[in-house]
């Protein structure tokens, strides 16, 4: 069982309360247009305390990883830029204001929520065995589980929508094949994470999309 330091719980305790802060602010209509274009800032911000707590600082991997990563995120952005303009990926679905700017109607801050998402499952599984359930089911497992709940939560941030306001099965088959995909790489990669902050982080995002979908 992980033990974490007085910092690191100190860290944990503060990402509590941004996103506690978040909640109620998504939660109050005043300030909920206020809240949903500060989406993208809280992004960035949970990216860069993941880069600030990354254990691994091998030169050699982390080219290996950099390599990936950006793999990822373009990967990321031109499967999403093309599903959302056909149609024939994830559903018929249109990106709001919540992800800020778009190209082509997407915007490049979901190629960073590809990269986000894949290294949190990553960097949870990564301290245990290396084997394919570790470093490839179990990741892609826990992503498709947090779609659910962030697909049903996304609408009411106005960070997309879907046609009917009904989430296909389309698009969960979508996200495991995409997850699979991409840890299956890493894995071949040999691309490990390391990061303490990712278990807390990742708990917490899941509890907040639960209770704005309840709470709105």
């Amino acid at each position: 069982m992980t033990k974490y330091t007085s910092k690191e719980k100190e860290m944990a305790r503060r990402i509590v309360v941004i996103y506690a802060v978040g909640i109620a602010g998504f939660s109050i209509p005043l300030t909920h247009r206020i809240f949903m274009q500060l989406t993208p800032l809280v992004l960035l911000l949970s990216l860069f305390l993941l880069v600030w707590y990354d254990r691994d600082r091998s030169k050699g991997r982390q080219l290996n990883r950099i390599f990936f990563y950006l793999l990822v995120f373009t990967a990321g952005f031109l499967i999403e830029m093309w599903g959302v303009n056909t149609g024939a990926l994830f559903g018929s679905y249109l990106y709001g204001e919540g992800l800020g700017p778009k190209i082509a109607g997407t915007p490049p801050l979901i190629g960073l929520n590809w990269v986000l998402m894949i290294y949190l499952t990553s960097a949870i599984f990564t301290p245990l065995r290396r084997n394919l359930l570790n470093g490839i089911l179990w990741p892609s497992l826990l992503m498709v589980g947090y779609d659910l709940v962030m697909e049903q939560a996304a609408p009411r941030m106005d960070m997309w929508s879907w046609q009917y306001g009904v989430v296909p099965l389309q698009n969960y088959l979508m996200w495991a094949l995409l997850s699979l995909t991409f840890h299956t790489i890493r894995y071949a990669m040999k691309v490990c994470d390391y990061n303490r902050m990712a278990l807390p982080l990742f708990v917490v995002q899941a509890v907040f999309f639960l209770l704005i979908l309840l709470l709105n």
